[in-house]
């Protein structure tokens, strides 16, 4: 503990300085992150919000920077080599940064090539979900069960953007294969006009796309075009729809039978 005492000692005035320094950079990186989400609350242009905050990201890492290498010239290093061009990329190599470099490029790549912004519906290296944030390092999804994925944005190979389009929802039902086709068609369109009403979100549709298989039964689908991500529900809704109108015109779905045999008997149960 003596040279502990000693270290103290000896360089109170660094350490001071270097406490205020910390201090400084607490409250700034406080006033900056206040005055940010100020203007990203304000903001209802998703490509502003992913933009602003690309620069609240780069203005934090900056500012850790020039914090870094500061505190290292108040305790005596040398910063001129870490100044210059080729003492930074010898101080990169040396402490392994070349991952971040690679993440801090896809970052800014993936904000100014516009592959997505921020509250829109992707999906990257298979993981489906809200964009939450796009940072300068890494990217941030939560999935519909509220599940959050942090993705290194150097290590992003794939992505589908479900917001950018309107969305296709497909339905798709058996009817028997004694039933009236012409009927069944005619109840269908009459009805599904209705849903129109029910769900703001449909664009277009629902529309009968036809049969699409016949064997035991026969298998009918229904396309309808959404607002982006918003097929889900009218999906549901077709399907629950299309059941309550079948059993209201009797019109015979086909369902799983189990036959049950008594080997004594050998009669069916």
């Amino acid at each position: 503990m003596i040279w502990f005492q000693d270290f103290i000692n000896n360089n109170v005035p660094k350490l001071i300085t270097t406490a205020i320094i910390l201090v400084v950079t607490i409250v700034l990186t406080f006033i900056i992150t206040f005055i940010f989400n100020r203007i990203i609350k304000r903001q209802k242009n998703k490509r502003t919000v992913t933009i602003t905050r690309l620069i609240r990201s780069l203005i934090r890492y900056t500012l850790a920077i020039v914090v870094f290498i500061t505190i290292l010239g108040v305790w005596g290093v040398d910063i001129m080599p870490i100044v210059t061009g080729v003492g930074v990329l010898g101080l990169v190599i040396g402490l392994g940064a070349q991952t971040l470099i690679k993440d801090l490029i896809a970052g800014v790549a993936i904000v100014f090539d516009n592959f997505y912004d921020v509250d829109e519906v992707v999906e990257i290296n298979g993981f489906k979900g809200k964009v939450l944030e796009i940072g300068l390092k890494s990217t941030r999804l939560e999935n519909w069960k509220g599940e959050i994925k942090v993705i290194s944005n150097g290590e992003i190979l794939e992505i589908i953007n479900y917001s950018r389009n309107p969305s296709v929802g497909v339905v798709e039902f058996d009817i028997a294969y004694q039933e009236d086709i012409n009927r069944v068609f005619k109840l269908i369109e009459e009805n599904l006009e209705n849903l129109k009403e029910i769900y703001p979100q449909i664009i277009e549709g629902p529309n009968i796309v036809g049969i699409i298989d016949v064997g035991n039964s026969v298998k009918i689908r229904i396309t309808v075009k959404t607002i982006s991500e918003q097929h889900y529900a009218v999906e549901r809704g077709i399907r629950k729809y299309l059941k309550e109108v079948f059993e209201e015109h009797q019109i015979e779905m086909p369902f799983s039978k189990n036959i049950i045999y008594d080997r004594q008997s050998k009669d069916k149960i």
